[in-house]
């Protein structure tokens, strides 16, 4: 992580969940930017509590920076979360979670997103969806007219990188080390 955060160009830090330890969250206090962060299945209530100290966590609610605002839903309490952040506006969804059918194929072939998700994106209609939980299928992919991304998880040098601009967003890396 210290590695993107040194080297790379960026305004804004967006972390999908999966920091899995202490150590990952305090190298975000390395960023030279705003992070914004929700927590992963394999985050324990320390982290989470760690992400709401540093003002990080965008948990059940939205948050605007620049021109954009950002909602997130919580890996712990998925149908709370979607019935908090149903009732806002937003242009970016940070979900652990990917949508059903949508950068949701597990090794096993299985599809395995949340129709939670896939609902509120169908509903909303945001600009861009960051997602993760699902290591192995990463990528991007058009949902209507959200852009979904999955960068695959940066223990493994994946990333990705966003310009959004003037009510557009595009997808300018997806990548690993």
């Amino acid at each position: 992580m210290r590695k993107v955060l040194n080297e790379e160009e960026y305004d804004l830090v967006v972390v999908s969940g999966d920091l899995e330890c202490l150590s990952t969250v305090r190298a975000l206090e390395e960023a030279r930017s705003e992070t914004l962060a929700v927590t992963g299945n394999l985050d324990d209530p320390q982290i989470a509590d760690e992400l709401e100290r540093l003002g990080y966590s965008i948990e059940n609610k939205v948050v605007e920076v620049g021109d954009l605002r950002f909602a997130g839903v919580s890996a712990q309490s998925i149908e709370t979360s979607v019935n908090i952040i149903r009732k806002k506006n937003f242009d970016v969804l940070v979900s652990h979670y990917p949508p059903k059918g949508i950068l949701d194929r597990a090794w096993s072939g299985a599809h395995i997103g949340l129709y939670e998700i896939r609902e509120l994106l169908e509903e909303k209609r945001p600009k861009l969806a960051l997602v993760g939980h699902v290591h192995e299928s990463r990528g991007y992919q058009f949902f209507s007219e959200t852009l979904v991304v999955n960068p695959g998880p940066l223990r493994d040098g994946y990333y990705a990188i966003v310009i959004a601009d003037q009510g557009r967003v595009v997808l300018k890396r997806l990548r690993a080390w």
